[in-house]
């Protein structure tokens, strides 16, 4: 039931997504947690990959809305995607951290989400005759999802022409890097997002230590 729950949480999550114009919502966070469902759900095996799955994308996701807030804030609190782009040289650092998250959380090896979504998957396909087809397809579907969405914020925002529209001052606004108090956070996440997911399940570390 519990694999059932979480192969139907990822396409919900992603499909509500889609729709949304802001730089991070937190509907995609319901995706993550349809990998962790299937993952418990598939017995004891599967309780080590939804742990090093929880630990894994606490560093990415927490960088994708660091930096999410670090655009709003250089935006003047503007929150449409559609307004943004061409942020990549205003923001080098958010661009290079917020880079990082979204190359993990699509699952691009060798970082973290990599590590930690494509074991939830071989684990899936091997749960049984009928009920290995139904969740692989749906988290193989999730990760896709994942990356269209992503790849949408990451273009929509830091590359192209800028769509800059002025606020409330009348004025267009001057897009800088984030303070000190916000890319310090961010640097050390994005190690997090490089190096998390062959940290707890290269080796069986995070099984080992469980156990």
């Amino acid at each position: 039931a519990g694999g059932a729950g979480g192969a139907a949480l990822a396409p919900q999550g992603h499909s509500t997504q889609r729709t949304q114009p802001g730089v991070e919502q937190p509907f995609s966070q319901i995706v993550q947690l349809g990998y962790m469902v299937v993952a418990a759900g598939l017995g004891p095996a599967g309780y080590v990959l939804a742990i090093a799955h929880l630990l894994a994308h606490g560093f990415f996701k927490a960088g994708l809305f660091l930096g999410s807030g670090a655009v709003m804030h250089a935006m003047d609190d503007e929150t449409d995607m559609r307004r943004y782009g061409g942020l990549r040289t205003a923001m080098p650092i958010t661009f290079a951290t917020f880079g990082l998250a979204y190359l993990a959380i699509i699952g691009i090896p060798p970082l973290a989400g990599f590590f930690t979504k494509d074991h939830i998957i071989e684990a899936a396909f091997a749960a049984g005759p009928v009920r290995g087809p139904v969740l692989g397809i749906a988290m193989v579907l999730g990760a896709g999802l994942t990356a269209f969405y992503m790849t949408r914020v990451m273009v929509m925002t830091f590359f192209g022409e800028p769509r800059w529209r002025a606020g409330q001052s009348g004025e267009l606004p001057h897009p800088h890097e984030a303070p000190p108090s916000m890319t310090g956070p961010m640097i050390v996440l994005a190690f997090g997002s490089v190096g998390a997911g062959a940290l707890f399940v290269a080796g069986g570390r995070l099984s080992h230590w469980l156990s």
